[in-house]
């Protein structure tokens, strides 16, 4: 606004008087700044609105108004990209403002929350471990080795030298990708379902990938995630099994008051292992011949689940991309159950979770693409939080 600028420089003139100011020059500086700070209020004000008036111009998908059936965001949209009213609000509610690089369209955003929901819901690891969300790759300083005073100070001695050392944590954005194709003929005359089915099964495909390379896959540094089932991972509480190439429960027991530090038991934990190791554990029976992880055998009043889902007060996960019982029997590398503490192994996410639906690229050939992405990475934080037990080997 010129009208500021002279305001501005009427301050300025006023400022580059030599000496007192007079009376005058004070009541008209006051003035000045009271006019300035009244149109710097105006000019803010039309700013926010024009800027209020193009977000809310701007296309969306519309997930709030969906009605009594109450629909998942999954679902709405498989309906809507195939009738394209039904769910439309006022404005134009495109599925993206824009195509992309191979003339496709990114589904919307609050779609692309929910699928990553679907995917969080068949991997373990991400319901056991910290997981974070970052829009570029981060590196992190960590204490390396927890320092330890051993002894008094005397008055005037020295103080003890622990020596804390530092090392770096970096995550990588490594990525997954996934492809599908329909016949148009398909996505037309079949039902909206099929899309909702390609979507989810997307997100499961690429939530069960992840949680194998996480627990149990992943390479560490640079070339992958750092993997949660590994004993010989640095500064990880390591627990032996009490029998030769078997589990029990005791073992946990033992694990849980014997090996891992005392001061970490105040965390956020949960046992995580494959379905062959839950299986021996749930047979195992107690005195009176009831398995020890019914409820009823715990002396619980519990009547509507037939399992325990805890040992210790401590949620029980289970993962079809842990290593198999007879893994852990072979190799004392490999554990056969972990207790993980929350914050000793982060999930490092990039956003966005990306779904891709191209009618484009193989319209010729009369068919439909739905692409996805996700790129993330795991790497330990402080493992000396959690613990792993491995069996001990003859």
């Amino acid at each position: 606004m010129d009208k500021i600028k002279e305001l501005e420089a009427e301050l300025r003139s006023i400022l580059e008087t030599e000496g007192a100011l007079t009376e005058e020059q004070v009541a008209r500086a006051d003035d000045v700044e009271k006019e300035l700070d009244e149109l710097v209020t105006e000019k803010r004000s039309q700013e926010t609105r024009e800027r209020l008036e193009t977000r809310l111009s701007k296309g969306k998908f519309e997930f709030t108004n969906v009605g009594a059936d109450d629909k998942s965001a999954i679902q709405r949209y498989a309906d809507w990209a195939l009738t394209g009213a039904e769910y439309r609000a006022a404005g134009d509610h495109s599925t993206s403002t824009s195509t992309d690089g191979q003339g496709g369209y990114l589904v919307p955003l609050d779609l692309q929350n929910e699928l990553v929901k679907k995917m969080n819901g068949v991997a373990a690891a991400r319901q056991v471990c910290d997981v974070r969300n970052y829009g570029f790759d981060v590196e992190i300083a960590r204490v390396a080795e927890r320092p330890t005073i051993v002894d008094f100070t005397g008055e005037g001695g020295d103080y003890d030298a622990i020596g804390v050392t530092f090392d770096d944590v970096r995550s990588y954005a490594f990525k997954s990708a996934a492809e599908s194709y329909i016949t148009e003929e398909l996505l037309q005359d079949a039902r909206p379902e099929v899309v909702a089915e390609i979507l989810e099964s997307h997100a499961e495909a690429h939530g069960l990938f992840w949680d194998g390379q996480y627990l149990n896959s992943g390479a560490g540094g640079a070339n992958g995630p750092d993997k949660i089932f590994n004993s010989n991972q640095t500064g990880l509480n390591v627990h032996e099994s009490e029998t030769n190439d078997a589990i029990e429960l005791d073992d946990l027991y033992a694990a849980y008051f014997e090996t891992l530090p005392a001061q970490y038991r105040n965390g956020n934990f949960a046992w995580i292992c494959h379905p062959t190791v839950e299986a021996v554990l749930r047979t195992e029976n107690d005195l009176v011949g009831r398995k020890q992880l019914e409820p009823q055998a715990q002396g619980t009043a519990a009547t509507n689940t037939l399992f325990s889902t805890t040992v210790l007060g401590m949620p029980l996960y289970v993962s079809t991309q842990a290593p198999t019982y007879a893994a852990a029997q072979a190799s004392a590398d490999v554990p056969a159950i972990m207790l993980i503490e929350k914050s000793s192994y982060r999930i490092f996410d990039r956003l966005p979770f990306i779904t891709q639906r191209d009618e484009y690229s193989k319209g010729s050939q009369g068919k439909v693409i739905f692409r996805s992405k996700m790129r993330s990475d795991g790497k330990w934080i402080a493992p000396w939080r959690s613990l792993a037990i491995k069996l001990n080997q003859p």
